[in-house]
């Protein structure tokens, strides 16, 4: 049961971390498709948002290697 919890935990994270980093790479084409002139702005903040969505990623793990190793 725990390798279950384990298994469902880590998946929804990266699952969801992988559907918005695709929302956030889908965003940016679409803003530098608009303005092309603010191509270096755009990426500076898709790189921030991208880190922040693998971070969410990193915590899902996290959480459940703790369901794994502390139950």
């Amino acid at each position: 049961m725990e390798s279950l919890a384990f298994g469902l935990t880590y998946s929804l994270a990266a699952g969801l971390a992988a559907i918005g980093l695709g929302m956030v790479g889908a965003s940016a084409v679409s803003a530098v498709g608009r303005n092309p002139d603010a191509l270096g702005k755009v990426r500076t903040m898709m790189i921030l948002a991208m880190a922040f969505v693998d971070a969410l990623a990193i915590i899902g793990l996290v959480v459940a290697l703790i369901i794994k190793f502390l139950k």
